[in-house]
C-alpha cells in the first residue's frame, strides 16, 4: 500500500488531496493509518518478546506461568510462538510391554453415575529408563477435582504398589465412597481388595479393553507424558521419582487447567 508514501510527498510540497487522489487511497483511510494505535493486547505480546528464549520456552511450551502470563490465550500463544520461531517438541513414544486380563471381567460401578463425586481413579503406567529397563507409577486420582491424591513409583510392578499408593490417599484425604480401576492383575489381587475392604470401599473396574471407562485417569497420563516424561531422560529410579514428585506437586498447585 503506498500509506508510507504519503508523508514523502507532503515532505516535497504535494497538496494532501492531490496525494491521496492519485494514489487512490481514501482520506478516512489515510488518517486511520495516520493515527493508529497498537491495541493494549498487541502490545502485551510484543513486550513478551524481548523475554530469554528459555524464559518464552518455560512460559509458552511447559505451562509453567506466572500469575501474569497465566492471562495469555491460546490464540496469543500460538502467535507468539509463530513470530518466534518455537516449536512444541515431543519425543516418539515408546511401546510398552504388553499385559493380559485373565479374571472373568467384575462390575463398572461408576458407568451410569451422573457426576464424578464419590469415587476416586487409579492405574499404573510405564516409564523407560535410559538402560531400556522400565519404572512403574501407581497413582490414585480425584476426578471431580482433578487432583493427584497419592502415588507411588517403583521398579516392580507388583499388587504392593497400587496398595501403597492408595494408602498414601487414604493418610491424607476422606475416602470416597467407590475405587476405579481397571482389570489388572494388581487390581484384582487380593492384597489391594483387602485394603479396600478394610477401608470400606467397593470396587468398581473398567470393562477390558477400555481405558476410556477410567478417562480422567487415562487423561492426567497422557498430560504428564507430554509434558514431563517425554522430554527427559531419566537414568534412574531415583530420578523418576525426584521429576515426577515435583511434577506432580506443580500439577495439582500451579498448573492452569487446575485452578479453580
Amino acid at each position: 500500500m503506498g500509506l508510507p508514501l504519503v508523508n514523502q510527498f507532503l515532505a516535497q510540497g504535494y497538496a494532501l488531496v492531490h496525494i491521496l487522489s492519485a494514489l487512490k487511497i481514501k482520506p478516512s483511510t489515510y488518517y486511520n493509518w495516520r493515527h493508529w494505535q497498537p491495541s493494549r493486547q498487541e502490545k502485551r505480546r510484543e513486550s513478551l518478546k524481548p523475554l530469554n528464549f528459555m524464559v518464552i520456552v518455560v512460559l509458552l511450551l511447559n505451562s509453567q506461568l506466572t500469575n501474569e502470563c497465566s492471562k495469555i490465550s491460546e490464540y496469543m500463544t500460538l502467535k507468539l510462538m509463530r513470530e518466534l520461531g518455537i516449536k512444541s517438541r515431543m519425543q516418539k513414544r515408546y511401546r510398552k510391554p504388553k499385559t493380559v486380563v485373565t479374571v472373568d471381567q467384575k462390575p463398572n460401578l461408576i458407568k451410569n453415575l451422573h457426576d464424578l463425586i464419590g469415587f476416586w481413579q487409579t492405574d499404573i503406567t510405564y516409564i523407560q529408563l535410559t538402560n531400556h529397563r522400565w519404572v512403574y507409577l501407581a497413582t490414585v486420582l480425584d476426578p471431580e477435582k482433578r487432583k493427584v491424591l497419592g502415588y507411588k513409583i517403583g521398579d516392580t510392578m507388583t499388587a504392593e504398589l497400587p496398595t501403597s499408593a492408595l494408602q498414601l490417599a487414604f493418610d491424607k484425604h476422606r475416602k470416597p465412597l467407590i475405587i476405579h480401576s481397571d482389570m489388572g492383575s494388581q487390581y484384582t489381587s487380593a492384597e489391594f481388595n483387602i485394603k479396600c475392604q478394610n477401608y470400606g470401599l467397593k470396587h468398581s473396574y473398567s470393562l477390558k479393553g477400555h481405558p476410556y471407562d477410567n478417562g480422567r485417569m487415562e487423561a492426567f497420563y497422557s498430560i504428564l507424558k507430554r509434558e514431563e516424561v517425554y522430554l527427559k531422560a531419566y537414568q534412574t529410579l531415583t530420578e523418576v521419582q525426584a521429576a515426577i514428585g515435583w511434577y506432580i506437586n506443580f500439577y495439582n498447585r500451579n498448573r492452569i487447567s487446575n485452578l479453580a
